[in-house]
């Protein structure tokens, strides 16, 4: 049997239909995971899920979405790499499988990419050329990203909370 609270404010509880909460929620997530210093890979696990509950589409165009998103909301990340790819090596694999497509790897913007987005690399270990992702380029274009909708948000909310000028 479960046990009955007493009553309480959603201000005290988790309110995910607040706007605001939600994204503040993401963005001090990300700061958190990335302060760490070595959890790359939690990172683009993080920022990929994100995304998904950002794109939000309709039961079944959820792909759809996520692909019109990250080419409305990524212009420097999809003129590296597709959208198509960025959802199948990555995202998908990230997601589903905790690993990333075959020939894919994420990388540190320092030493080895240096300010590229995405690169192809010869790996000498296994003698393969791999298409790698700037993880921290990514972290950073997605905490901009939040904090442009969170702006966005907090002016809504403000011109929403503003008494009407307009005669009843």
């Amino acid at each position: 049997m479960r046990k009955t609270l007493s009553p309480t404010s959603l201000a005290s509880a988790a309110d995910i239909g607040d706007r605001i909460w939600r994204l503040e929620q993401m963005r001090d997530c990300i700061i958190a995971v990335r302060q760490a210093g070595h959890l790359h890979y939690a990172l683009l696990n993080l920022v990929t899920t994100f995304i998904d509950g950002l794109a939000s589409g309709k039961e079944g165009d959820t792909k759809k979405a996520y692909l019109k998103y990250l080419q409305d909301n990524f212009p420097r990340l999809c003129s590296e790499i597709s959208p198509r790819q960025f959802y199948a090596f990555y995202r998908c694999k990230a997601v589903h499988q905790f690993g990333l497509g075959e020939g894919y790897a994420i990388g540190r913007d320092s030493p080895s990419l240096n300010g590229t987005y995405v690169a192809e690399q010869l790996f000498t270990e296994v003698g393969k050329t791999i298409t790698v992702l700037n993880i921290d380029m990514l972290v950073e274009d997605f905490l901009t990203h939040l904090d442009e909708k969170i702006s966005q948000e907090r002016a809504i909310a403000t011109l929403n909370s503003r008494p009407s000028s307009a005669p009843r």
